[in-house]
């Protein structure tokens, strides 16, 4: 499976807005500062997301961009539908082969197995692994 960059700086740019869910808003220069995105590339990323209902974005001073709902209801699969849309297609199916062809089976087999991942790792899955690591890097004796 390929993973476009608009779809990798998305879900980073999510993430990051789950790191800081409950906060308040964030400007979309901390985003692309604290995750490396570039930040003319994070607008038209962001808008995309507003449009798909994924966050919210405020102007202002005081505005900037959150999450909608919570990071355990948002999977990356929701992410990378909104942003690059969902191909039920993604391998080739030439004319006139059959619905039993072993090959095609197994493209279909490693489409629903990669679907299925995605739809089960939330951006509160992303923010627990990153909390593991933390706790296991700061200890002291």
């Amino acid at each position: 499976m390929r993973v476009s960059s608009r779809a990798d700086y998305g879900v980073r740019a999510l993430f990051e807005l789950a790191l800081r869910a409950g906060q308040g808003p964030i400007h979309s220069k901390e985003i692309a500062a604290r995750q490396e995105i570039p930040e003319a590339y994070l607008h038209q990323v962001l808008g995309a997301l507003s449009r798909a209902g994924l966050i919210k974005s405020t102007r202002g001073p005081l505005g900037g961009h959150e999450l909608v709902g919570r990071p355990s209801d948002v999977s990356i699969f929701a992410i990378l539908s909104a942003l690059d849309g969902v191909d039920q297609k993604t391998h080739p199916h030439p004319d006139g082969i059959g619905a039993a062809d072993v090959v095609h089976e197994v493209w279909h087999e490693m489409q629903e197995q990669d679907e299925r991942l995605l739809r089960s790792i939330t951006l509160q899955t992303l923010v627990d692994r990153r909390s593991d690591r933390t706790l296991c890097a700061n200890y002291a004796i």
